[in-house]
């Protein structure tokens, strides 16, 4: 994928979310609903390198007639190559899990929005969710160089990712990304 934003003030980030769901790889292998969730980083080392990928759930949310939407279960994620934005996986949660039944596959987890954006408007969520995605740009950028980002990065990332992240979806990215949300959302919160 290369970048095709028109949009210099977009993050890298979000850029690469907009783009995967413009793809053609999109449109073959995700149902039309679905949104893609918040990235979880992967970092590796690689022939002595740091080397950092960007690994997005995806998951169907169903519109509801009455206001706001149904969020089910991660079915797939995609990951990408930080630097190149390449998509080097894309795995079938269905097929990877399938000792869960179908019945968990099909009932909703939560509900967007959820309790914590509820009562924003349309401009302030949007604010805070490229707050988050560039914030995310400084955590993929620093992980690229093989170190965290710098002293009071973590304070805002964590609390945006609390805000922003549904509730639903929390046990499901404890399971694709233990460390990670370990990390920036512990469990005693």
């Amino acid at each position: 994928m290369t970048t095709t934003h028109a949009d210099p003030a977009m993050t890298r980030t979000e850029a690469l979310s907009r783009e995967f769901r413009r793809s053609r790889m999109f449109h073959q292998l995700v149902p039309m609903e679905s949104g893609i969730g918040w990235p979880v980083p992967v970092p590796v080392v690689q022939d002595g390198a740091p080397r950092v990928y960007a690994r997005l759930p995806l998951f169907v949310l169903r519109p509801d007639p009455s206001g706001g939407a149904d969020l089910f279960p991660p079915f797939a994620t995609a990951t990408f190559d930080w630097s190149t934005r390449r998509l080097v996986e894309y795995t079938d949660l269905r097929f990877k899990e399938p000792y869960r039944s179908r019945a968990e596959w099909s009932h909703p987890i939560g509900r967007f929005p959820h309790p914590a954006v509820d009562g924003l408007t349309t401009s302030a969520y949007r604010d805070l969710r490229s707050d988050l995605f560039s914030r995310y740009d400084e955590l993929f950028d620093e992980l690229a160089r093989g170190r965290q980002p710098g002293d009071g990065w973590s304070e805002r990332f964590d609390r945006l990712l609390e805000q922003l992240l549904e509730p639903g979806l929390v046990p499901y990215y404890r399971q694709l990304a233990p460390k990670f949300l370990h990390r920036h959302l512990p469990e005693e919160r």
